[in-house]
Protein backbone atom coordinates (compact mmCIF):
# COMPACT_ATOMS: atom_id res chain seq x y z
CA UNK A 1 0.00 0.00 0.00
CA UNK A 2 2.90 2.34 0.79
CA UNK A 3 4.26 1.89 -2.75
CA UNK A 4 0.86 2.84 -4.22
CA UNK A 5 0.84 6.06 -2.19
CA UNK A 6 4.39 6.81 -3.29
CA UNK A 7 3.61 6.18 -6.97
CA UNK A 8 0.48 8.33 -6.76
CA UNK A 9 2.41 11.16 -5.10
CA UNK A 10 5.18 10.84 -7.71
CA UNK A 11 2.60 11.03 -10.51
CA UNK A 12 1.09 14.22 -9.06
CA UNK A 13 4.56 15.79 -8.85
CA UNK A 14 5.64 14.74 -12.35
CA UNK A 15 2.51 15.87 -14.24
CA UNK A 16 2.78 19.46 -12.95
CA UNK A 17 4.62 21.37 -15.72
CA UNK A 18 8.00 22.81 -14.77
CA UNK A 19 11.31 23.61 -16.48
CA UNK A 20 11.88 19.95 -17.44
CA UNK A 21 8.49 19.51 -19.13
CA UNK A 22 8.83 22.90 -20.86
CA UNK A 23 12.22 21.86 -22.27
CA UNK A 24 10.86 18.53 -23.54
CA UNK A 25 7.88 20.21 -25.22
CA UNK A 26 10.10 22.91 -26.77
CA UNK A 27 12.52 20.42 -28.32
CA UNK A 28 9.79 17.99 -29.39
CA UNK A 29 8.08 20.82 -31.29
CA UNK A 30 11.31 22.23 -32.70
CA UNK A 31 13.28 19.09 -33.53
CA UNK A 32 10.91 16.13 -33.23
CA UNK A 33 10.07 13.34 -30.82
CA UNK A 34 13.62 11.94 -30.65
CA UNK A 35 14.94 15.27 -29.30
CA UNK A 36 12.33 15.21 -26.51
CA UNK A 37 13.14 11.58 -25.65
CA UNK A 38 16.84 12.46 -25.45
CA UNK A 39 15.94 15.31 -23.07
CA UNK A 40 14.15 12.73 -20.90
CA UNK A 41 17.27 10.55 -21.01
CA UNK A 42 19.34 13.51 -19.82
CA UNK A 43 16.96 14.28 -16.96
CA UNK A 44 17.09 10.63 -15.86
CA UNK A 45 20.90 10.80 -15.68
CA UNK A 46 20.51 13.94 -13.57
CA UNK A 47 18.04 12.21 -11.26
CA UNK A 48 20.46 9.30 -10.78
CA UNK A 49 23.11 11.81 -9.66
CA UNK A 50 20.69 13.57 -7.28
CA UNK A 51 19.43 10.31 -5.78
CA UNK A 52 22.98 9.01 -5.23
CA UNK A 53 23.95 12.31 -3.56
CA UNK A 54 20.89 12.02 -1.35
CA UNK A 55 21.72 8.41 -0.48
CA UNK A 56 25.30 9.42 0.42
CA UNK A 57 24.05 11.94 2.89
CA UNK A 58 21.96 15.08 2.48
CA UNK A 59 23.52 16.81 5.50
CA UNK A 60 27.09 16.24 4.30
CA UNK A 61 26.36 17.71 0.86
CA UNK A 62 23.98 20.56 1.70
CA UNK A 63 26.62 23.17 2.78
CA UNK A 64 28.14 23.16 -0.74
CA UNK A 65 24.93 22.60 -2.68
CA UNK A 66 23.71 26.18 -2.99
CA UNK A 67 26.88 27.56 -4.63
CA UNK A 68 27.27 24.64 -7.04
CA UNK A 69 23.63 24.84 -8.14
CA UNK A 70 23.88 28.62 -8.60
CA UNK A 71 26.82 28.28 -11.03
CA UNK A 72 25.20 25.40 -12.96
CA UNK A 73 21.90 27.29 -13.13
CA UNK A 74 23.46 30.46 -14.58
CA UNK A 75 25.51 28.53 -17.18
CA UNK A 76 22.50 26.37 -18.09
CA UNK A 77 20.17 29.37 -18.36
CA UNK A 78 22.53 31.25 -20.70
CA UNK A 79 23.02 28.10 -22.79
CA UNK A 80 19.28 27.48 -23.23
CA UNK A 81 18.48 31.14 -23.90
CA UNK A 82 21.18 31.21 -26.60
CA UNK A 83 19.73 28.06 -28.21
CA UNK A 84 16.26 29.59 -28.08
CA UNK A 85 17.44 32.81 -29.74
CA UNK A 86 19.30 30.92 -32.48
CA UNK A 87 16.25 28.76 -33.17
CA UNK A 88 13.90 31.74 -33.23
CA UNK A 89 16.08 33.69 -35.69
CA UNK A 90 16.96 30.66 -37.85
CA UNK A 91 16.26 31.08 -41.57
CA UNK A 92 16.55 27.36 -42.22
CA UNK A 93 13.03 25.98 -42.49
CA UNK A 94 14.00 22.39 -43.28
CA UNK A 95 12.97 19.44 -41.13
CA UNK A 96 15.88 19.14 -38.69
CA UNK A 97 14.52 16.06 -36.87
CA UNK A 98 16.24 13.80 -39.43
CA UNK A 99 19.67 15.20 -38.48
CA UNK A 100 19.46 14.08 -34.85
CA UNK A 101 21.76 11.17 -34.02
CA UNK A 102 20.53 8.25 -31.93
CA UNK A 103 22.25 9.67 -28.83
CA UNK A 104 22.69 13.33 -29.68
CA UNK A 105 24.72 14.70 -26.75
CA UNK A 106 23.27 18.20 -27.14
CA UNK A 107 19.74 17.16 -26.12
CA UNK A 108 20.97 14.82 -23.38
CA UNK A 109 23.10 17.67 -21.98
CA UNK A 110 20.12 20.05 -22.00
CA UNK A 111 18.03 17.62 -19.95
CA UNK A 112 20.92 17.05 -17.54
CA UNK A 113 21.52 20.80 -17.09
CA UNK A 114 17.85 21.58 -16.44
CA UNK A 115 17.41 18.94 -13.75
CA UNK A 116 20.74 19.63 -12.02
CA UNK A 117 20.27 23.41 -12.07
CA UNK A 118 16.88 23.17 -10.39
CA UNK A 119 17.56 23.29 -6.61
CA UNK A 120 13.95 22.38 -5.92
CA UNK A 121 14.49 18.95 -7.52
CA UNK A 122 17.14 17.97 -4.95
CA UNK A 123 15.35 19.64 -2.04
CA UNK A 124 12.07 18.02 -3.07
CA UNK A 125 13.63 14.56 -3.25
CA UNK A 126 15.29 15.23 0.10
CA UNK A 127 11.93 16.08 1.68
CA UNK A 128 9.70 13.70 -0.30
CA UNK A 129 11.47 10.35 -0.24
CA UNK A 130 12.21 10.29 3.54
CA UNK A 131 8.45 10.38 4.21
CA UNK A 132 8.28 6.77 2.97
CA UNK A 133 11.43 5.44 4.65
CA UNK A 134 11.39 2.96 7.53
CA UNK A 135 13.99 3.92 10.12
CA UNK A 136 14.76 0.31 11.11
CA UNK A 137 15.79 -0.56 7.52
CA UNK A 138 18.99 0.52 5.65
CA UNK A 139 18.35 4.19 4.73
CA UNK A 140 20.61 4.46 1.66
CA UNK A 141 19.10 1.38 0.04
CA UNK A 142 15.56 2.68 0.57
CA UNK A 143 16.42 6.10 -0.88
CA UNK A 144 17.79 4.43 -4.03
CA UNK A 145 14.74 2.13 -4.25
CA UNK A 146 12.20 4.96 -3.98
CA UNK A 147 14.38 7.14 -6.20
CA UNK A 148 14.27 4.53 -8.97
CA UNK A 149 10.48 4.31 -8.66
CA UNK A 150 10.27 8.10 -8.96
CA UNK A 151 12.53 7.99 -12.03
CA UNK A 152 10.33 5.37 -13.71
CA UNK A 153 7.21 7.49 -13.18
CA UNK A 154 9.05 10.58 -14.45
CA UNK A 155 10.42 8.79 -17.52
CA UNK A 156 6.98 7.48 -18.49
CA UNK A 157 5.12 10.78 -18.26
CA UNK A 158 7.94 12.99 -19.56
CA UNK A 159 8.29 10.53 -22.44
CA UNK A 160 4.56 10.92 -23.15
CA UNK A 161 5.03 14.69 -23.52
CA UNK A 162 7.81 14.03 -26.04
CA UNK A 163 5.69 11.56 -28.03
CA UNK A 164 2.53 13.70 -28.07
CA UNK A 165 4.24 16.94 -29.07
CA UNK A 166 6.61 15.14 -31.44
CA UNK A 167 3.65 13.54 -33.25
CA UNK A 168 1.83 16.88 -33.29
CA UNK A 169 4.89 18.37 -34.98
CA UNK A 170 4.92 15.61 -37.62
CA UNK A 171 1.27 16.28 -38.48
CA UNK A 172 1.72 19.99 -39.18
CA UNK A 173 5.41 20.16 -40.12
CA UNK A 174 5.04 20.76 -43.86
CA UNK A 175 2.98 23.92 -43.51
CA UNK A 176 4.13 25.36 -40.23
CA UNK A 177 7.82 24.46 -39.75
CA UNK A 178 8.76 28.14 -39.44
CA UNK A 179 6.16 28.68 -36.71
CA UNK A 180 7.35 25.52 -34.90
CA UNK A 181 10.96 26.73 -34.99
CA UNK A 182 9.91 30.06 -33.50
CA UNK A 183 7.62 28.45 -30.91
CA UNK A 184 10.31 25.94 -29.88
CA UNK A 185 12.91 28.73 -29.75
CA UNK A 186 10.65 30.93 -27.62
CA UNK A 187 10.00 28.08 -25.18
CA UNK A 188 13.72 27.30 -24.91
CA UNK A 189 14.46 30.97 -24.21
CA UNK A 190 11.83 31.12 -21.47
CA UNK A 191 13.05 27.84 -19.93
CA UNK A 192 16.43 29.59 -19.65
CA UNK A 193 14.81 32.61 -18.01
CA UNK A 194 12.86 30.30 -15.71
CA UNK A 195 16.07 28.64 -14.55
CA UNK A 196 17.71 32.00 -14.00
CA UNK A 197 14.99 33.28 -11.65
CA UNK A 198 13.39 30.00 -10.43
Amino acid sequence: MEIIYFLLASFLVVVVPGPTVSLIIANSLKSGMRAGILNVFGTQIGLIILILLLALGFKAISPFLEEVIKVVRIIGAIYLMTLGYLSFTSKNLSDNSEKINKFDKKFILQGLIVILSNPKAFLFLGAFIPQFIEINQPIGRQIIYFGILFMIVGAIFDGMYAVVFGKFREIIINKYINILNKLGGTLLFFVGLWLLFY
